[in-house]
């Protein structure tokens, strides 16, 4: 079954660019991508013992071009991808991407 009838959200995604001269993380202009958007507080514990809270699911399209660190707002809170993931279908063909994403803080 296909998840691109449940994308009936709106979301803005950033891609990440590099850095300014201040050595916080610099994005290019946004785009605007159909989505379903869970929000979730989820406890990921990192290899090196850090803790990260995962505060939204989302889904998208297979043909959405998107990365980690990449910037998503989406009702107005700016957020930061923390994890990618393409979920393949039966046809063995990407059918939607889930996103994993986090409070976005630049630095």
């Amino acid at each position: 079954m296909s998840l691109l009838g449940l994308l009936n959200q709106e979301i803005t995604l950033y891609a990440k660019t590099g850095y300014n001269k201040e050595g916080r993380e610099a994005v290019g202009s946004g785009s605007t991508v159909n989505a379903r958007v869970q929000l979730v507080s989820k406890r990921r514990l990192l290899p090196n013992n850090s803790l990260v809270i995962v505060s939204a699911i989302v889904y998208v399209p297979a043909t959405t071009s998107i990365n980690t660190d990449d910037k998503v707002t989406y009702g107005g809170v700016d957020y930061k991808v923390f994890s990618r993931t393409d979920a393949v279908g039966g046809n063995g063909a990407i059918d939607h991407i889930k996103l994993e994403l986090i409070k976005w803080q630049a630095i």
